[in-house]
């Protein structure tokens, strides 16, 4: 009884400090996830910097933080800052009329003529006091454009600092000194989470064996178990994930290459809305060039269309393809269903650092999932293969014989009939 009291308090007291020290931990949830995301990534080239070391692991590892941090990471949270506030500036032109005018009065009157038909036709069905004025409507659409532009940035710059500061500073969206105060609000927050995520992804790769060592030892699995989850998880993220990332980031630079080429700005935007939809199997990265080469037909340039198509469709649309047979020389990838919920609602959940959590988010679930269905199946089958097993040998030889019949009850009637006293 009292050793059930002193797992009771234990365990209590473990929920209460588990929760608490999570707490402590949420802010740097994500740079450790991401982390250690990365460690298992770069693990083959992390094995291989170490032989060059001659063994020295805390050498390595510090060698491959510095280069991952200074060639990749930093440049691409400078390209997702600078496209969110991108995305801000356009929130603020959108529904301008100097905008609207420069972009073409055609687009304009074909947009607000489309918009007009449409509630047009709505009002028709409608009684006269739901009915709405194509006027407001027009504005009520431009709004909403506005607003959604404006609200995905805010989520994606959330993810580094507070939503207090972007509100205040959302007052003056679009203007020199907005996107200054904009800088300068978030780069403690952007330095923070990129020190923890540098500091993690150290400590994974030089004590990442003594870390797993001491993590087996208080999970209570057993340690055969524990591997064998572990391999599958790495295989999975690192085939998925790997692939994945790697055929849309060259589909989004093939893309805004070109699209730089035909004399469009707004380089970092983008590149990212272009490796967005490129993430996204039943979308692609047509949907960003396409309407650039329809308005380059529109707008006369023939030429400059027709290039922009081909090189669409016969490039971009190979690249993907090619670049993950190259880079994994397989064919695992996310389910085009799940790859697009968990893009789609990453972006909604996170901004535009949901593009990349959230695949990596789906395809670790898929792994544990697989992996715990295996086993509950390797459970299942024990268990019915015991209950219909026959008893052997030895379960027979112990088995007691039944008992003889005993004489008096083989006696016939008649026999106690004359033993009986007259």
């Amino acid at each position: 009884m009292a050793r059930i009291v002193s797992l009771s308090v234990l365990s209590t007291l473990i929920v209460v400090l588990g929760l608490t020290f999570f707490r402590v931990l949420a802010p740097f949830v994500m740079p450790l996830f991401l982390a250690g995301v990365t460690a298992i990534l770069i693990q083959p080239l992390f094995q291989k910097l170490v032989r060059r070391c001659h063994g020295r692991v805390s050498l390595a590892a510090g060698i491959m933080t510095s280069g991952l941090m200074g060639a990749i990471l930093v440049p691409a949270t400078i390209a997702i800052l600078l496209a969110s506030l991108e995305l801000y500036t356009l929130s603020h032109t959108v529904g301008n009329e100097d905008f609207l005018r420069k972009a073409g009065d055609s687009v304009r009157v074909k947009s607000d003529d489309l918009i007009i038909r449409s509630v047009t036709f709505a009002n028709g069905f409608l009684p006269e006091h739901r009915r709405t004025d194509p006027a407001k409507a027009i504005e009520l659409v431009r709004d909403r454009l506005r607003d959604s532009i404006n609200g995905l940035g805010d989520r994606s710059l959330g993810m580094l600092t507070s939503s207090d500061s972007l509100g205040v500073l959302g007052t003056t969206v679009g203007t020199t000194v907005d996107i200054i105060g904009k800088l300068l609000s978030t780069t403690v927050s952007v330095m923070l989470g990129l020190t923890i995520f540098m500091v993690a992804l150290y400590y994974f790769l030089a004590e990442g064996p003594e870390l797993i060592v001491a993590t087996e030892a208080l999970i209570p699995v057993h340690l055969e178990y524990q591997r064998t989850l572990l391999d599958a998880f790495s295989k999975s993220v690192r085939s998925v994930v790997l692939a994945t990332f790697a055929a849309a980031i060259a589909q989004g630079v093939a893309t805004t290459l070109a699209l730089q080429l035909c004399g469009f700005g707004n380089l970092f935007a983008l590149l990212l809305l272009s490796t967005i939809f490129s993430l996204i199997p039943l979308a692609g990265a047509w949907i960003v060039w396409g309407p650039f080469a329809i308005g380059l037909f529109a707008s006369g340039h023939w030429v400059q269309g027709t290039i922009l198509t081909l090189y669409g469709v016969v490039i971009i649309g190979m690249l993907d393809n090619v670049v993950r047979a190259y880079v994994l020389n397989s064919d695992t990838k996310l389910h085009p269903l799940l790859a697009f919920v968990s893009v789609l609602g990453g972006i909604q959940a996170l901004g535009l650092w949901g593009v990349f959590i959230g695949p990596i988010v789906a395809s670790c679930l898929y792994a544990l999932v697989t992996i715990f269905n295996t086993e509950l199946f390797a459970l299942s089958r024990e268990k019915f293969s015991l209950e219909a097993s026959p008893p052997t040998a030895s379960e027979v030889a112990v088995v007691p014989p039944p008992a003889p019949l005993k004489e008096s009850s083989q006696e016939p009637a008649s026999a106690h009939m004359t033993q009986e006293p007259s």
